[in-house]
């Protein structure tokens, strides 16, 4: 897989995941479990490439401070519900 394939699977994952907060209605500093996210991934990506890029995509939005690690899954931050409201990209 070249670079840019791979920006664009990380991309168009972590777009996913600000999806899934936006259908799960996640609220700010909320957690959205992997037992939401994963089934939500597997049925919205294509070939479920995500599993290739999540670790990657998870990053991508801690360092757009979208979206922070929890055990249980992913923290949706006040900057991410913004972004939501604001229908900006990830």
């Amino acid at each position: 897989m070249d670079l840019s394939s791979t920006t664009n699977l990380v991309q168009s994952t972590a777009q996913l995941i600000m999806e899934a907060f936006r259908h799960f209605n996640t609220p700010a500093n909320e957690v959205l479990s992997y037992d939401q996210l994963l089934p939500f991934l597997d049925e919205r990506s294509e070939h479920q490439h995500y599993k290739d890029a999540l670790v990657e995509a998870e990053y991508h939005l801690s360092k757009e401070a979208y979206a922070t690690p929890d055990p249980s899954g992913l923290r949706l931050t006040e900057v991410g519900y913004k972004a939501l409201q604001e229908g900006k990209e990830a």
